[in-house]
């Protein structure tokens, strides 16, 4: 897999990342929402030092994710025990055809 080097800011810092190739967009605007989380976290009078704020960021954003994924598992179950609720009724169906 080919990795293009991106510059971007965090927290007012630039930093150079490694990129999967055609992903580049998707990466800056992973920064800028990051970048606007922090803003509005400092405007909540919740700032502390930068490390502080990195970390209470990143739980947030990993307990987000969390719910996210319990979600997606939640609907991928519903999504199968409709596809096997489909699956017998057509079986039945050609069942009572052929029968």
């Amino acid at each position: 897999m080919t990795t293009a080097a991106l510059d971007i800011i965090i927290l007012g810092r630039p930093y150079k990342v490694a990129c999967p190739a055609g992903q580049e967009v998707a990466l800056q605007r992973a920064a800028e929402t990051l970048n606007e989380r922090i803003r509005k976290f400092k405007q909540s009078g919740k700032a502390g030092s930068n490390e502080q704020i990195a970390i209470m960021l990143a739980l947030n954003i990993s307990h987000e994710l969390e719910l996210e994924k319990d979600k997606n598992t939640q609907y991928a179950d519903a999504m199968d025990k409709r596809i096997k609720m489909l699956q017998h009724t057509i079986e039945e169906a050609l069942a009572n055809k052929v029968g």
